[in-house]
């Protein structure tokens, strides 16, 4: 089943996805509603997971921070709204995780993780530009960190952004634009080039 409604179109897809949250969401039906919260996941538990770990510096812990966003987001599932969406919805329940990390915790590493944990993060491309990309992430504050991940990893847009994190707009295309700054400084980059965020 779940084999057929991933080969549909977009347009279809979201419709059967808003159609899975429905059942999703029954209180009479716990078989349906975990395997519907399965069918929601599976598409984007990489990525979650990858952010929890880069926004942990490559800490060994983002397997239980990761298991806990994953049970929090299961024992709440009811308050989702199947019009919003998941992926920003269960990626807030990942901000508020990893907030509660640090705050429980007290680890604030001063730098991420060494260059063989960002290869093997990062199969492709050049691992010199990712290594220095990422010494430039892990010199921001974890509340930053996680800005910088949610747009140039994950690809959320400056209001989904906004919604996971409860931060003004404003502030994120600010963090963000420090952000590109060293990252021009570090890799020698001039002029004016447009990286998406002004919008």
């Amino acid at each position: 089943m779940i084999e057929i409604e991933m080969a549909m179109k977009p347009d279809a897809l979201s419709s059967t996805v808003k159609k899975a949250a429905a059942f999703f969401r029954s209180k009479e039906t716990a078989e349906i509603s975990r395997e519907m919260f399965q069918f929601l996941l599976n598409p984007i538990k990489e990525n979650l997971y990858n952010f929890i770990l880069k926004s942990l510096y490559f800490s060994e812990d983002a397997d239980d921070v990761y298991q806990d966003t994953v049970l929090r987001a299961f024992k709440y599932k009811n308050t989702y709204d199947e019009n919003r969406s998941f992926k920003t919805w269960l990626f807030t329940i990942a901000h508020n995780e990893i907030k509660r990390y640090f705050n429980k915790t007290k680890k604030v590493p001063d730098t991420l993780a060494p260059a063989a944990n960002l290869s093997s993060a990062h199969d492709t491309g050049d691992k010199t530009l990712v290594q220095d990309i990422y010494e430039i992430a892990g010199q921001l504050n974890p509340n930053r960190r996680k800005v910088f991940f949610l747009f140039y990893d994950q690809r959320f847009s400056i209001q989904e952004i906004s919604q996971i994190t409860g931060l003004k707009q404003g502030n994120i295309k600010f963090i963000l634009n420090q952000a590109r700054e060293k990252i021009k400084q570090k890799l020698g980059f001039k002029g004016g080039q447009n990286d998406g965020y002004n919008k």
